[in-house]
Order: C-alpha cells, then structure tokens, then sequence
C-alpha cells in the first residue's frame, strides 16, 4: 500500500473512534483531500489548488470528473444547515466515492 493509502486509512482509524460529526466532516473533507493531491501530483497539467479544501471545490468543478463523484465533493463542500446538519448524510461513504475514483485513475486497486 502506497503511503497516500496508508495515511487515509490511518484517518480512517481514528475518525471512526470518534462520535463527533463534526469532526468527522472535517476528517472526510482532508481524507477526501488528500486523494485529490495525490491525483494532482501524479498527473501532469493537473491542478486543483493548494490546500484541501480548495482542491476539493476545484475537483468538483473539473469538466473530466464523473457526476457521482463530483456530486459527493460538492455534498463535502457545503455549508452546514442553519439548524447544523451537514448536507452530506454520509461523509465517509462520499469521501470512499472520491477516494476510489483517484485509486481507479491511478491504476490502484
């Protein structure tokens, strides 16, 4: 396994020991991230921006990204709710969709 790999199952291990939705947007938006710029850096001309966040907006804004999976970004990006309820039902699954895109784009399985 890749060191990308490694480090998101690592997030992956703690974020699940945690019950706090909050932080587990917050986990999903870096795990979800990070497969972005492991993208970005092993594919020349391709640039989604310089921090996370960023590159996640960037990512499902890209004309060469799938509608499912840009769809699971754009759910990661968005605001919470007035009453704080996160428009992603599931980050972790949303984040796995971009997750095993990147994997499928770099020729991991």
């Amino acid at each position: 396994m890749t060191d990308w790999l490694i480090e998101i199952e690592n997030e992956l291990r703690r974020v699940r020991q945690s019950e706090n939705p909050g932080r587990t947007r917050t986990v999903a938006r870096r795990i979800a991230g990070m497969a972005i710029k492991e993208l970005q850096s092993r594919t020349p001309g391709l640039y989604f921006g310089g921090d996370y966040f960023h590159a996640l907006q960037a990512f499902m804004n890209a004309s060469e990204i799938p509608a499912p999976v840009a769809a699971a970004a754009q759910r990661l990006t968005q605001r919470l709710t007035p009453d704080f309820t996160s428009p992603s039902i599931d980050p972790l699954g949303d984040t796995a969709i971009i997750v095993e895109f990147v994997k499928m784009r770099l020729g991991k399985k």
